[in-house]
């Protein structure tokens, strides 16, 4: 079955950022591949909520690779058939500031 995508307000504004970064920075080539590989990883994980690395196990909090330097942090909610995007972690960043 299909679990449903929920996105946090934490998520909308880290993707958003990434974006940015990558079209002051890249090319749109690059901000499309970075939205299509978002966009495959979702139907991923709406077909396979596990897929993800358990990155915490009290927080039900998993991990797992959009793009070399951009990882995904999502929460499987099985009852509801949710998975509830956190945040997106760009690896640049200081990794006390991936901690949620």
């Amino acid at each position: 079955m299909v679990y449903k995508i929920i996105w946090s307000p934490l998520a909308l504004e880290t993707y958003r950022n990434n974006i940015e970064y990558l079209e002051k920075e890249w090319s749109e080539k690059e901000v499309r591949n970075f939205i299509d590989a978002t966009l495959r990883k979702l139907t991923v994980l709406s077909l396979q909520p596990r897929s993800g690395i358990l990155t915490n196990k009290r927080a039900n909090l998993r991990h797992t690779i959009i793009h070399k330097r951009i990882i995904l942090i999502y929460r499987c909610k099985v009852l509801k058939r949710e998975i509830e995007l956190v945040r997106f972690f760009n690896t640049y960043q200081h990794p006390k500031s991936s901690k949620i």
